[in-house]
C-alpha cells in the first residue's frame, strides 16, 4: 500500500465515525428515543458534521490534490486533515472542550496555508472563492473557540461549505468558456453572500437576510451557467451527477428564500427549515454527486453508478420535502419522520459507496 494512501485511510475512518455519530445525535436531537454513547454528542450535531466531518473531508481532498503535484512520499499538506481529524476525535470523545476546538482551528489554519500555496501558484476566481470558504471555516472555528453562540457561528460554517462547493463548480464550468460578465455576476453573488455571513456575527437579522439574498443569486447563477445543465442530457454517471447538482441548487435557493424572509432565528421549526434546506438539500446532494469524483481520487478506486444510486438520491430529497412540510406545519412528528428518512438516505449512500469501492479493482494511487 502506498504510504500516502496509508495516511488517508485513518483520516477516512475518522470522517466515517464522526458522520455516523453526528447523524445518530441528530436523530436523538429530533426526539427519537435512541441510546446515545455520550450525552454531550446531542448538542454538538452541527459542530461534528461541519467542523469535524466536512472540515476533515475537504482538508483531505485539498491535501490529496496538492500532494499530487509533488513526488515526496509524505507531503506537508496532510498535516491539515490529520490535525482536523484529531480535533474531531477529541470532539467525539470529550465534547466541545477547548482542546477539541483549538485542534479544529489549527486544522483550518492548515487549510488556509494550502490555499495560500495554491493561490501563489495560480490565482483565479474559483480558487479565490474556495480560499474564502476556507477562511470562513477558520473564522467559524475560531468563533467557536471564543464561545460565540452557535446560532451565529452556524451561518459561517454553512458559508464555508457553500463557497467551497460553488468555487469548485465555477472551476468545472470553464468548459463553457464563460465571459467576463458571467464571471463577474458569480463574484457579485459570492460577495453578497460572504458579506451577509460575516454580518451574522454582528447583526444577525440583517446578516441572515443578506446571506439569503446571496444564496438565491448563487443558486440562480448555478442553475443557469453550471456545466450540469448540459451533462444532465447525457447517460450514466454524468447524468446522475448532474441531477444531484441541479436538485441541490434548487434547495440552495429555497434556503436563501427562507433566510431572506425570516431574518434572525435562534431555534425552532423555521430555524431547522433554514439550516437543513442548505445542509441536507444542497450540501448532502453535492456529496452524493461529487462522491464518484472525490473517492476515486482519495482511495484510488472507481465508483459505479447503479439504479440504487437514484434510490437514495430521491429518498434524500423526498424526505427533505417531508421534513420541511413538518417544519412549516409545526408538526414535530412529521419533521421526525422526514429527518429519519434523511439519515436513512445517507446510510444507504454510504453502504452503496462502500460496496462499490470494495467491489472494484484499485487504480494506481499517488
Amino acid at each position: 500500500m502506498p504510504r500516502s494512501l496509508a495516511l488517508r485511510l485513518p483520516v477516512l475512518a475518522v470522517i466515517f465515525s464522526v458522520a455516523v455519530m453526528g447523524l445518530w445525535a441528530a436523530l436523538v436531537r429530533m426526539g427519537w428515543n435512541l441510546p446515545i454513547p455520550a450525552p454531550h454528542l446531542v448538542g454538538m450535531h452541527g459542530g461534528l458534521m461541519v467542523a469535524g466531518m466536512f472540515g476533515t473531508l475537504i482538508a483531505l481532498e485539498r491535501a490529496v490534490a496538492l500532494a499530487g503535484l509533488s513526488t515526496k512520499r509524505f507531503h506537508w499538506a496532510y498535516l491539515a486533515p490529520l490535525m482536523n481529524g484529531l480535533g474531531a476525535v477529541v470532539l467525539l470523545w470529550e465534547g466541545a472542550t477547548p482542546l477539541a476546538r483549538l485542534l479544529l482551528v489549527v486544522g483550518s489554519v492548515g487549510m488556509l496555508v494550502m490555499f495560500g500555496f495554491m493561490l501563489k501558484r495560480h490565482t483565479a476566481d474559483h480558487s479565490l472563492v474556495m480560499a474564502l470558504g476556507a477562511l470562513f471555516l477558520f473564522g467559524a472555528n475560531l468563533a467557536w473557540l471564543l464561545d460565540v453562540p452557535l446560532y451565529q457561528i452556524v451561518h459561517m460554517w454553512i458559508a464555508s461549505l457553500v463557497l467551497t462547493i460553488a468555487g469548485e463548480r465555477l472551476e468545472l464550468s470553464r468548459v463553457r468558456r464563460l465571459g467576463k460578465t458571467e464571471r463577474r455576476l458569480f463574484m457579485i453573488a459570492a460577495g453578497l453572500y460572504s458579506i451577509g455571513a460575516v454580518l451574522c456575527l454582528f447583526a444577525l437579522d440583517a446578516g441572515v437576510r443578506l446571506a439569503g439574498v446571496g444564496q438565491i443569486c448563487l443558486a440562480l447563477w448555478l442553475l443557469r451557467y453550471d456545466v450540469a445543465t448540459r451533462t444532465v442530457h447525457k447517460q450514466g454517471l454524468p447524468r446522475f451527477v448532474a441531477i444531484c447538482l441541479l436538485l441541490g441548487y434548487v434547495w440552495l435557493g429555497i434556503g436563501g428564500g427562507i433566510g431572506s424572509f425570516s431574518g434572525a432565528l435562534y431555534g425552532g421549526f423555521l430555524y431547522d427549515a433554514l439550516l437543513h434546506a442548505v445542509l441536507v438539500g444542497f450540501v448532502a446532494s453535492m456529496v452524493f454527486g461529487h462522491a464518484p469524483i472525490i473517492f476515486p481520487a482519495v482511495l484510488g478506486r472507481p465508483i459505479r453508478c447503479t439504479p440504487l444510486s437514484y434510490g437514495y438520491l430521491f429518498l434524500l430529497h423526498g424526505s427533505l420535502v417531508l421534513r420541511e412540510m413538518g417544519n412549516f406545519a409545526q408538526s414535530l412528528e412529521v419533521r421526525q419522520w422526514g429527518g429519519l428518512l434523511n439519515v436513512s438516505a445517507a446510510a444507504i449512500f454510504v453502504l452503496v459507496t462502500l460496496i462499490s469501492v470494495l467491489g472494484t479493482s484499485p487504480k494506481t494511487a499517488s
